[in-house]
């Protein structure tokens, strides 16, 4: 007897060993700030609004066979980061990518082709804008869980007090504002501006512009993309018009978006996922102070956008767990919506791509700021999916800044744009 009991505690304890090394491990890769991760908390630390965390907890809780660390990387650095893990060997399983990296991360081989049962969902359940995004070459990469664009941020306040009732529709009635909304130091530097760019990030430069020329009738680039088209008309009047924003004093190079909260901004064009941080800046002067307006065109109503979408590593020794975590976050039904479209629309601010989301939290998309970005989803052009992506979009950052500092011609700095590009261009697409 004291035999048996011996060996059925010893097979006891091997089978909880085994369980214990069994345990998969799941490493989650994002980019979000720290309350997109750990929840908007009060002034006692209690979880107000969830954040990732706390659905990672919940899934562990539900499978305790699997453990998620959640990696948090800085924008700037995220692509890198990808990159240089696969030489070292140190990967991440789950990833939250940005569209425009896409095609490298494909050519590549780094990601991991989604299951067809996934591919499925993704095609009947997500917006037409946001499943462009996750498709590179005629193929989905993964599950959209962010759909982005562009719109004009306006503050009410300050527009009241210079005696306009209503933002500008067209960007001539914006350079006709801003100069009224624009207050200067006694050494002449500008205190307030009339409208704000962001010299230092790539986005702020290039989305606005982009959204311009979209909105002028043209655009980037040829279909095939074989070529870079900006030096077009169309191309060179979308920076000239930017820059009228600086030759009348509305703006410079030190503008800054992210002293919109402190009403040193009257206008600027910012993306939806803003919003946390405008309320959390803002307080209780948040609805007085906060105004949104589609975005102002040159001929005819335009913005772009972008997706970002969650992936899984080509090289996760752990693919089955992190597509059935995939699942559960982004396609499985939590009564009527998803826990990443929970998470988008509560949280982060950003519009969910799912459309079973977007008719379920409309009490967050119709409130005063998201719902402008929800209706000019029929105006939005996506950010194209071209090779090179990140580092064409650098290059036309610094020519469009070139440009706001006076340093080169609208059309000087978009055709050495070009000349860049279409090298790059030609090594992939010729």
């Amino acid at each position: 007897m004291k035999k048996s009991l011996v060996l059925l505690f010893v097979v006891i304890l091997s089978l909880l060993s085994i369980s214990g090394v069994a345990k998969t491990k799941l490493i989650f890769a994002v980019h979000w700030s720290d309350y997109q991760i750990e929840g908007v908390k009060d002034e006692n630390e209690n979880v107000k609004v969830k954040g990732l965390r706390q659905y990672v907890e919940e899934y562990q809780k539900l499978n305790p066979d699997v453990e998620i660390e959640i990696q948090s990387v800085p924008f700037d650095d995220y692509l890198k980061r990808i990159l240089i893990s696969h030489t070292s060997g140190v990967i991440a399983d789950v990833y939250v990518l940005y569209s425009l990296w896409g095609v490298q991360l494909v050519d590549s081989g780094i990601l991991d082709q989604v299951p067809k049962d996934i591919v499925d969902k993704i095609k009947s359940n997500f917006v037409k804008a946001a499943v462009d995004g996750a498709t590179i070459d005629k193929a989905i990469w993964g599950v959209p869980v962010e759909v982005d664009n562009y719109a004009l941020i306006y503050n009410k306040k300050l527009l009241q007090e210079a005696g306009f009732n209503q933002p500008p529709k067209t960007w001539n009635e914006l350079v006709e504002m801003a100069p009224k909304l624009t207050k200067r130091n006694p050494d002449g530097t500008i205190a307030q501006y009339g409208f704000a760019f962001l010299s230092g990030w790539d986005s702020a430069v290039v989305h606005p512009y982009l959204a311009l020329l979209y909105s002028n009738g043209g655009k980037p680039f040829k279909d095939d993309f074989t070529e870079c088209l900006l030096t077009s008309k169309e191309a060179i009047e979308a920076l000239e018009a930017e820059l009228k924003l600086f030759k009348n004093g509305s703006t410079d190079p030190a503008a800054s978006v992210w002293n919109f909260p402190s009403g040193k901004v009257a206008m600027m064009v910012m993306a939806p996922w803003y919003e946390t941080s405008l309320k959390l800046g803002l307080k209780d002067q948040y609805e007085q102070t906060v105004g949104v307006a589609p975005m102002p065109y040159l001929k005819n109503p335009a913005t772009t956008g972008y997706t970002w979408f969650i992936a899984v590593d080509g090289a996760s020794k752990n693919k089955k767990a992190a597509w059935d975590f995939i699942r559960w976050m982004t396609l499985q039904d939590a009564g009527g919506f998803t826990r990443m479209g929970e998470l988008m629309a509560k949280n982060i601010g950003a519009i969910p791509p799912n459309k079973m989301d977007i008719g379920f939290f409309k009490g967050e998309l119709d409130d005063l700021y998201t719902s402008v970005f929800v209706k000019e989803l029929e105006n939005t052009y996506q950010e194209p999916n071209v090779a090179q992506g990140q580092e064409i979009k650098t290059i036309l950052m610094r020519e469009i800044i070139e440009a706001w500092n006076g340093r080169k011609t609208a059309e000087k700095a978009l055709s050495d744009a070009k000349a860049q590009i279409d090298k790059i261009l030609a090594e992939f697409y010729k």
